[in-house]
């Protein structure tokens, strides 16, 4: 047999054009499954929700004295000897004006309660906490306000205003006559839906379009700050810091589902203040999405801030998340 006839008689058969396409079809719906779920678990609405859940895991354990809620108390008391153990967990927090998660008291015999301020940072994977970083590291951020508290944030709205808001009229062919700035950054740093005519117009025309989406990135992408702006943020944000710091008395770090003693490690820490910050420096954000900056303290600990729109892309909410 020649080798020419070999060749055509071992010729290996084609795989059929119908599994073929079900396994590129099947690939790619893995592929967006997980695209999903590094999105969803990256949102901070969802971040969110997974700590009111895991509160409501903390306050169910310890008020009733579950395995897991006696390790957390263990933990507790490890942490602070000179301490005596307390009574319960009180619900408290959950709002922008309150700086803490939940509250511990302690009951004496006069029947009197004394309140403690705690805050919690989880992560939903079972890892040993790092005693080396500070307890926030793992959170969704420790504090997040209106951009107006900061000089950075008032400038960014006021170069948003002078340079895109009339390239966005244009675009969406508002009717509407444009505000004074006055009066449309009420609704820039409103944390909530708008209530002036203009931005309520906008926001009907324009809310979670592609469109606004890529004003920001443009913007964000051309926003710069000049040295004594960066002096300015960098005191700023040092000042709130340590007062929100102040606010918190305890700080618990849970890494782990606490559906069983085993299945997550505890810390406690104590009140936390922040050294002096040595540099701040813009970073680098994904798409520009946002305008990040980077802290560096004296003692070698590194936080960072975010400038976001917090309710819609250009439509209000200009805020500083600080992490």
């Amino acid at each position: 047999m020649s080798i020419e006839i070999a060749k055509a008689t071992v010729k290996k058969v084609k795989e059929p054009k119908v599994i073929k396409e079900k396994v590129i079809k099947e690939k790619v719906i893995k592929e967006k499954v997980i695209k999903e779920k590094v999105i969803k678990d990256a949102n901070p609405h969802t971040k969110s929700d997974t700590e009111a859940i895991n509160l409501a895991k903390i306050h169910n354990h310890l008020n009733s004295n579950t395995p897991c809620g006696m390790k957390i108390r263990q933990a507790f008391t490890e942490a602070f000897p000179d301490s005596p153990q307390f009574t319960a967990s009180v619900i408290s927090g959950g709002n922008r004006s309150i700086h803490h998660d939940f509250q511990i008291k302690w009951t004496n015999l006069d029947n009197l309660d004394k309140l403690k301020n705690v805050e919690f940072k989880g992560s939903k994977y079972k890892k040993v906490v790092d005693a080396t970083k500070p307890p926030w590291v793992d959170g969704v951020q420790f504090y997040n306000g209106t951009g107006r508290n900061f000089g950075v944030g008032k400038e960014y709205a006021r170069q948003f205003y002078d340079t895109m808001l009339d390239e966005i009229i244009s675009h969406y062919n508002i009717t509407t006559p444009k505000p004074s700035y006055e009066e449309w950054e009420k609704d820039a740093f409103c944390q909530g839906k708008p209530k002036t005519p203009f931005v309520i117009e906008l926001r009907s025309k324009g809310y979670c379009s592609d469109y606004l989406s890529e004003c920001r990135k443009k913007f964000n992408k051309q926003f710069v700050l000049n040295e004594s702006q960066l002096e300015t943020l960098k005191n700023e944000v040092f000042d709130i810091s340590n007062q929100v710091l102040s606010s918190k008395d305890y700080w618990l770090q849970i890494h782990g589902t606490m559906d069983e003693p085993d299945d997550f490690e505890v810390k406690w820490t104590g009140k936390q203040c922040m050294t002096p910050i040595v540099n701040v420096e813009r970073s680098a954000s994904k798409s520009d999405c946002d305008v990040n900056f980077k802290f560096t303290c004296e003692d070698g600990n590194v936080f960072s801030a975010k400038l976001r729109w917090g309710y819609g892309q250009c439509i209000t909410n200009i805020r500083l998340d600080i992490k």
